[in-house]
């Protein structure tokens, strides 16, 4: 395996209105990629038809198993020494290659490094005042204990990987349909030191159709406490990683809690009884006064009904 060669593999699903963008922002990196690899996870669009414009990425078909199941395809079939993982909807900025590799050089004990974001919305067009704009600082030290906390590295796109990564801490796990990345970034950031330069090197994008956008807060909530829990091993005789673990319970507890009465009511309009159990489980454990706040707003609703038909 050559020095300095680099895979930059692809996941994608349907990918058709995005996917063109991603795949030429590879192509054109100021240091180009030693492959780039399409894993198409079952698509039913013209994913196919669009990889085939470019004859130098190597196009792979999977029966639709999941990002993690094609992530992890891309990473068995690729031969770079540092990997990158490129959602389709993102795109990576010209400098990402060389700003990752600069990184190395300067820190060649990393198993990883990584730079900053820049949020778009579903046209390209840079967003201001985004809830993403913490993507865009610099990342605090030390990573590990940050990422505890819940403090994202989010998109996959910002990180260069080396390969020896994924032999020490494994795969994603195809269990998770959400947070596998944010377990992976825990994996990794456990077992080996990174480091952050700061660079903008990705756009990465805000629709309505993303899989965190579309997957219910409950959802979301069970996964990333499950990731969380398999941090434990690492905690132990070390105060600073559990004060760390605790935060991150309650940040992600804070940021889906509120929402998880409205899964209640959507599971069962939609006749889910199993799963809006399971959300009310998750509600009464870790955020019961959602109940509250959602008793307040039915209250507020009706005295705002009562009060216009009053005065009609």
């Amino acid at each position: 395996m050559n020095s300095q060669t680099v895979s930059v593999i692809i996941p994608c699903y349907n990918a058709e209105r995005f996917l063109a963008e991603a795949i030429e922002s590879a192509l054109g990196q100021s240091i180009a990629a030693t492959e780039i690899i399409v894993v198409d996870d079952g698509s039913t669009d013209q994913t196919r038809a669009i990889v085939a414009r470019y004859p130098q990425v190597k196009y792979i078909y999977q029966s639709r198993q999941g990002v993690s199941a094609a992530r992890n395809y891309g990473l068995q079939v690729s031969c770079g020494e540092y990997i990158v993982f490129l959602d389709h909807d993102d795109y990576l900025l010209p400098n990402a290659l060389e700003a990752g590799l600069a990184a190395f050089r300067q820190h060649p004990d990393c198993g990883f490094v990584f730079g900053v974001c820049r949020n778009i919305d579903t046209n390209g067009i840079r967003l201001q005042g985004s809830n993403r704009a913490v993507l865009e600082h610099p990342y605090p030290q030390p990573i590990y204990p940050n990422i505890l906390k819940g403090n994202s590295v989010h998109p996959p796109a910002r990180h260069l990987f080396h390969r020896s990564v994924f032999e020490t801490v494994g795969k994603f796990d195809t269990t998770l349909t959400v947070a596998e990345d944010y377990d992976m970034y825990l994996r990794v950031a456990a077992a080996f030191p990174g480091h952050c330069h700061n660079q903008e090197v990705v756009a990465y994008r805000t629709h309505d159709v993303s899989a965190s956008t579309t997957a219910r807060p409950s959802h979301h909530l069970a996964s990333t406490l499950k990731v969380l829990k398999k941090q434990q091993p690492h905690l132990r005789q070390n105060p600073q990683y559990q004060t760390a673990y605790r935060q991150g319970k309650q940040h992600w507890i804070k940021i889906y809690g509120r929402y998880m009465v409205y899964d209640i009511k959507f599971y069962l309009l939609t006749k889910q009884p199993q799963l809006a159990a399971q959300s009310l489980y998750l509600l009464l454990r870790y955020y019961p006064q959602g109940l509250l706040r959602y008793a307040r707003e039915l209250l507020a609703n009706l005295s705002r009904r009562w009060t216009a038909s009053t005065t009609c």
